[in-house]
């Protein structure tokens, strides 16, 4: 049970060999994954603040799997942090191109902003040019303004890939399509401009 009295539970199975969260304090005691462990600051910064008073200890944990709907938690002192309980989407408990998914939060880049330049726009092709068509990746306060409390590269990463591999399947007449509508609308705006 979650810190606001939600039911936490996971779909996917899991065997259970034995294992007591307890005894190991960095396992999910859903996913029975070990956890990222967590600063004081990274929490607090997170949790809503009527819940301060309960991330002064150590021994937290972040889980990363995606369908976990643990994100937050100290099996020592038995406290367990949802979605409900959190200040903003978590993009480790979020899939690529789920809406409103946060990549950059030192910088507020959503997913959806370089998903774009990679698949629509097609200018970006490394890590070097989406920091430099989004400012994605150049935050300095990861430690407080990401949720895991690291930096956003491994989440830039990963949509990158995901998006190349995206540009391999897309239909060319489709993006023929887009193209040629796209350079309707400039020529016609520059018809109006003379």
């Amino acid at each position: 049970m979650s810190v606001s009295g939600k039911i936490l539970s996971f779909e996917i199975e899991i065997p259970k060999v034995g294992v007591n969260p307890q005894e190991h304090p960095e396992l999910c005691p859903l996913s029975l994954t070990k956890g990222k462990k967590m600063r004081q600051k990274t929490l607090t910064n997170h949790v809503f603040p009527k819940y301060w008073n309960l991330v002064k200890t150590e021994g937290y944990y972040m889980c990363d799997v995606v369908d976990c709907p643990v994100i937050y938690y100290n099996n020592q002192e038995k406290y367990y942090f949802g979605k409900d309980d959190v200040r903003a989407p978590v993009a480790h408990k979020m899939h690529i191109q789920e809406d409103g998914r946060p990549l950059c939060y030192c910088m507020g880049v959503l997913e959806q902003t370089i998903l774009e330049e990679l698949l629509i726009k097609q200018c970006c092709d490394s890590l070097k040019d989406i920091q430099e068509f989004t400012t994605a990746n150049k935050g300095k306060d990861c430690a407080i303004t990401n949720p895991a409390g690291r930096c956003c590269g491994s989440l830039i990463k990963e949509t990158i890939e995901w998006a190349q591999k995206q540009r391999l399947t897309i239909i060319p007449p489709v993006l023929e399509e887009a193209t040629a509508c796209c350079e309707a609308i400039e020529a016609a705006t520059k018809e109006i401009e003379e």
